[in-house]
């Protein structure tokens, strides 16, 4: 049997070729992630935990000026903070949708390092996009952070704030609705900011948004601290005067329908 020659379409083969150069040179979209950002004194911004969506990331290790060191073992030449992050998760269920960070140990550790011990500033982000629970607008918001501190100092002015974004953009805290920065009252080794309540403009009822949610932590030298925070969205619910204008209408519209079925009988 004799085999005819192959013929290779031509035009087939250079839509082929045109599209593997495509697919090939065109960067893929990356998915989001759930992030855990570190910033010392108000150096670079490092990602030091990226996990898939709505799942939970940890992070143990050491930080000194923009590095960050995994691991229990101290490097060489010391470090400004010892930090372990058991647990920050996200979900996107319902009823509600939330960002928790909780389990968190941060250490001031600089008599480690050569410029001996002193007062440091570390900002703790954890961020996740692509929220799309629940349905509605606006929706409402409460956060908080609360631990405990041993006898060194923890500034508690303005140690936590939560950022919410329509641009849906990871760690994306300009132009962000925010609902404020939440202060800290100590009572004995334990402090906690309470409970701040808020509503978010969305911008549809479907819309995706992302949520951050900063710890920023000023302590002193040999200063150690444990906390957990959160952020949870519900569907806003209506205003009491409202319900009560809704409700208190219905007899009213009760009367009404009475009236216009005797003008008709």
């Amino acid at each position: 049997m004799i085999c005819k020659p192959f013929r290779i379409n031509k035009g087939l083969l250079a839509l082929a070729t045109l599209s593997a150069v495509f697919l090939l040179g065109t960067p893929q979209s990356a998915s989001a992630l759930l992030c855990i950002f570190l910033q010392e004194d108000g150096g670079a911004v490092v990602n030091v935990g990226s996990v898939a969506n709505f799942t939970s990331v940890s992070a143990t290790g050491f930080f000194l000026g923009n590095t960050f060191t995994p691991g229990l073992v101290a490097p060489v030449g010391g470090a400004d903070f010892k930090i372990q992050i058991q647990g920050a998760s996200s979900d996107n269920g319902t009823p509600g949708t939330d960002l928790l960070s909780s389990a968190n140990s941060v250490e001031n550790i600089s008599a480690t390092t050569a410029a001996g011990a002193a007062t440091h500033i570390l900002h703790l982000w954890a961020s996740q996009t692509d929220y799309t629970t629940p349905t509605g607008t606006p929706l409402s918001t409460e956060s908080s952070l609360g631990g405990s501190i041993n006898t060194p100092t923890l500034t508690l002015a303005n140690i936590f704030q939560v950022w919410d974004n329509n641009s849906n953009g990871q760690r994306d805290i300009v132009g962000a609705f925010t609902p404020g920065l939440q202060t800290a009252l100590q009572t004995g080794s334990s402090y906690d900011t309470g409970s701040l309540v808020g509503t978010f403009p969305r911008t549809t009822s479907t819309s995706t948004y992302s949520m951050t949610q900063e710890a920023n932590i000023e302590l002193t030298a040999g200063g150690k601290i444990n906390f957990s925070a959160h952020e949870n969205k519900t569907a806003a619910t209506p205003e009491p005067a409202t319900t009560a204008m809704v409700l208190g209408g219905l007899p009213v519209l009760g009367l009404f329908w009475v009236r216009r079925r005797r003008q008709q009988s």
